[in-house]
């Protein structure tokens, strides 16, 4: 069995296709692999208790949450992006495993998709629909739309909570895909 590891862009997933069964999401990435790290990545708003019951349901879930709080910049607006984490994560636990499933549309993945490519491991990116890069779609190994995955649509009740009220300013990659 090859060993796994998943990384899912919550912020990304939310702003494009909305709430999800991140359990539904775990037991599909695993019923064919074995599973060395699930991990959830997003920033949150310290004082939204929703945000923090969210990744408390996450963690109970088996995934590992890394998160950092958002920033309040002078002007008004709001940092909080996530891809830099993601990508050391997924290139330094890329050595460890066969398949990294990046659970995103960001098209900003392209190129570390294909530098997990170049260090000889599969890549698979589980994306929304027509929210997905094209660029990514074809950066990968396999891609899997997100819809298609069974059960990943009914969100669960203790995970209705946004995971933030404030879109960061990371990008989704708006693009059409392929299926």
């Amino acid at each position: 069995m090859q060993k796994v590891a998943m990384f899912v862009d919550v912020q990304n997933i939310w702003k494009t296709f909305g709430k999800i069964n991140y359990d539904a999401l775990l037991k599909h990435v695993t019923h064919k692999h074995q599973l060395i790290r699930a991990a959830a990545f997003m920033s949150y708003d310290p004082e939204d208790e929703g945000q923090h019951n969210f990744m408390r349901a996450l963690s109970h879930l088996g995934y590992r949450v890394v998160s950092k709080p958002i920033r309040r910049m002078p002007d008004g607006s709001i940092k909080g992006n996530m891809d830099l984490e993601f990508a050391i994560d997924a290139i330094t636990l890329g050595r460890a495993v066969d398949v990294v499933v990046l659970v995103t549309g960001d098209g900003d993945f392209v190129r570390l998709v294909e530098a997990l490519g170049y260090m000889g491991v599969r890549v698979e990116v589980i994306g929304p629909d027509t929210n997905t890069a094209i660029q990514l779609i074809y950066a990968a190994d396999h891609y899997t739309n997100l819809s298609s995955v069974k059960g990943v649509s009914e969100a669960h009740e203790t995970l209705q909570k946004p995971p933030n009220k404030h879109p960061d300013t990371g990008g989704t990659g708006g693009h059409k895909n392929r299926s």
